[in-house]
């Protein structure tokens, strides 16, 4: 009588595996997406308080309507007074993932995406704000 494995034993064997790392990598992928939501909430409570360091100092927010790049005016008009050295960009940064910013100079509203619903008050996709 030989001793070894049968082609079905290792057939099994292969199949448990990769039903295995196939559950590792979905939970992976979830936690990537949850850290990169964490980056985005952290950056908007930045680019908050450095729109309100800026209408600290000039009695107004920057007047600008559009995404944010890091050139764009409103990241200009922070880096001016020093409020903000460099103006955060989503982690992704591809559409939809862009951070937006609205503003008449009284009150503004920050815009951006998410790709979980893991933050508090918030939910998956796009059409979350903050406002001063």
């Amino acid at each position: 009588m030989k001793k070894g494995f049968t082609l079905i034993e290792l057939i099994v064997v292969v199949a448990i595996i990769a039903l295995l790392l196939a559950t590792i990598m979905v939970s992976l992928s979830n936690v990537k997406s949850k850290s990169r939501d964490a980056q985005r909430m952290a950056n908007m409570r930045e680019l908050n308080n450095a729109l309100n360091l800026y209408e600290n100092s000039t009695m107004q927010y920057p007047v600008y309507n559009g995404n944010i790049t890091g050139s764009d005016p409103m990241s200009n008009a922070l880096k001016t007074v020093k409020s903000m050295m460099q103006t955060p960009t989503d982690p992704l940064n591809s559409a939809p993932y862009i951070y937006t910013y609205t503003s008449d100079g009284t009150s503004f509203v920050l815009g951006f995406c998410l790709e979980t619903d893991s933050i508090q008050g918030y939910s998956q996709g796009c059409g979350n704000t903050i406002t001063p």
